[in-house]
């Protein structure tokens, strides 16, 4: 049964993370992708997704797409215990994940029931298709990228940082321009949009 975590912050909506999995998350082994934040000037979020996991009691192995090869990757994400995906540019995540032959892998293990968290760009792939997105993410980031079809992974377009003193007048463009043909899934960055199998629900920090 599918089990996503898919997040606009990781560190303001990590609380909930512990009810959504209703285990003791304490020693899991998480696949750590910071691939997103590469070409971007802001990377605080990866260190803040870092600090949260260690709050969590969980221990990381961090992804280095460029240095390490494809099947060293593949058996690390196969061996741990769950995917988190950092923000950044999405174009140039899919990008990489496509040309390592990681798409396929990450799939299947989501399809075989291991929790995955999706932090904004991590979040975003999850879609049908990722071209929405360019209002907020420089295209252009991703140049390689010969198809902005996204994992299908669910139904929804996810918009993270709602409101954001930064991202959040982007985000509220796509709204206006996608809002009558896409169904999409505005996110503030203290939300997450769970998914169970077929279940879906968004949840807020706030009130839980």
């Amino acid at each position: 049964m599918k089990k996503m975590f898919l997040c606009s912050s990781f560190k303001d909506s990590y609380s909930l993370l512990s009810d959504f999995t209703d285990e003791s998350l304490k020693g899991k082994r998480v696949t750590f992708f910071p691939t997103a934040s590469v070409v971007e000037e802001v990377t605080h979020y990866v260190e803040a997704a870092k600090e949260a996991f260690h709050q969590l009691g969980m221990q990381l192995e961090t992804v280095q797409i460029a240095d390490q090869s494809a099947e060293d990757i593949r058996k690390m994400m196969e061996q741990n215990d769950v995917i988190y995906v950092s923000g950044g540019n999405t174009f140039y995540l899919l990008q990489e994940l496509r040309k390592h032959r990681l798409d396929d892998v990450l799939k299947e293990e989501i399809n075989k029931g291991k929790l995955y968290i999706g932090e904004s760009a991590g979040s975003i792939i999850m879609a049908p298709t990722i071209e929405y997105i360019s209002l907020m993410d420089d295209q252009l980031k991703g140049p390689a990228l010969s198809s902005c079809q996204g994992f299908n992974e669910i139904s929804y377009y996810p918009v993270p940082h709602m409101y954001n003193t930064y991202l959040g007048e982007a985000a509220q463009q796509i709204m206006e321009q996608y809002e009558q043909t896409l169904d999409l899934c505005p996110l503030t960055d203290e939300q997450v949009l769970l998914i169970t199998g077929e279940h879906v629900e968004v949840k807020s920090v706030k009130s839980s």
